[in-house]
C-alpha cells in the first residue's frame, strides 16, 4: 500500500478556498476560519507562503491546520482510510493547482510510490 509523503517545491495546499473544500469547515472552529481568512491573500495562497522558493515562512511555528500530519485526524475519511485520503486530497488539490502533468504532481507520485 503506498504512504502518503508531503514533497518539497509544492506548497499546494498553502493555496485556500474555504468555499472550495465545504468539508473542512466542519472540523475547523470559528477562531480557524478567521485566521484562514487573516493568512489568505487576494489570490488565494498565504501570505506566509513564499510563493518563489515554494516554502513556508512560518513553517516552525505554523498553525495546527497547517499541520498535515496532526490535522488529517481531524476527518472521518482520514480514521477510515488513513494516506489513502491523504493522498485523494493531494492529488485533487496538486492537480487542480498545478496540473494533472506538472513538475509538482510527478514529484508527488514518486514519493508516494517509494514509500
Amino acid at each position: 500500500m503506498k504512504s502518503w509523503s508531503c514533497i518539497e517545491n509544492c506548497g499546494a495546499c498553502c493555496r485556500f478556498d474555504l468555499a472550495e473544500r465545504k468539508n473542512i469547515s466542519s472540523v475547523l472552529s470559528r477562531k480557524d476560519i478567521d485566521l484562514i481568512n487573516s493568512m489568505t491573500r487576494k489570490d488565494g495562497w498565504c501570505k506566509y507562503f513564499d510563493k518563489s522558493k515554494k516554502a513556508c515562512m512560518i513553517y516552525e511555528s505554523r498553525p495546527h491546520f497547517c499541520r498535515v500530519s496532526e490535522f488529517s485526524k481531524s476527518f472521518k475519511a482520514y480514521l477510515k482510510k488513513g494516506d489513502k485520503f491523504l493522498i485523494e486530497c493531494c492529488n485533487q488539490h496538486i492537480s487542480s493547482i498545478y496540473g494533472r502533468k506538472s513538475k509538482q504532481m510527478k514529484a508527488f507520485k514518486t514519493a508516494i510510490s517509494t514509500k
